[in-house]
């Protein structure tokens, strides 16, 4: 039997990545997020309208999406539970940062990047839905393999779950099924 779950929100688990962006300044800012999505080399972001990233997340303008892992867990509350209008979040935490060739910044402690340009964006009073294209995805060395894929095994991201009462991090599972094995 189901019962309805009565809160303004709910995130059954999505992974945490960090944004880093430039502000109008030229000067590098970082916020923490959850809401994404991707479908081939297009990324979806949703962000609070009040938040800092809102505000310079503009068609045209390039910014990355880092994956940390579960041993940054300080880096991802850094990016989250300091306000980016208030401090300066990469020099207070002295987060190192990385140029690429396409002018991104991007922390190259995490994992995995993805080097992005806004597309479009739609906002509402309360949210800022970006549509951006990946420009390039990149990886940790041991998430590669010799042949050029990606290694499932060693993937470790965290997760996020909560809802209007309560937020919370997973971890990922190590346990790795194969797509199309349960037939």
């Amino acid at each position: 039997m189901k019962k309805k779950l009565d809160t303004t929100k709910f995130y059954p688990a999505y992974p945490v990545f960090l944004l880093t962006y430039l502000n109008e300044l030229g000067e590098a800012q970082m916020s923490t997020g959850s809401s994404s999505y991707t479908l081939g080399d297009t990324l979806v972001i949703g962000i609070s309208a009040e938040s800092n990233a809102s505000n310079y997340l503009k068609p045209g303008e390039k910014f990355a999406v880092n994956f940390p892992t579960t041993k940054q867990f300080d880096l991802i509350e850094q990016g989250g539970f300091s306000s980016g209008k208030r401090i300066d979040k990469v020099k207070e935490y002295q987060i190192e940062l990385t140029k690429s060739e396409s002018g991104a910044l991007y922390i190259d402690s995490c994992p995995i990047i993805f080097e992005c340009t806004v597309g479009q964006t739609i906002r509402d009073a309360d949210y800022h839905t970006v549509f951006a294209k990946i420009d390039t995805r990149l990886m940790e060395e041991t998430l590669i393999d010799t042949a050029g894929n990606f290694v499932h095994d060693e993937l470790d991201l965290v997760l996020f779950s909560g809802d209007a009462y309560e937020r919370k991090f997973r971890k990922l599972d190590i346990k790795i099924e194969k797509v199309g094995g349960h037939l």
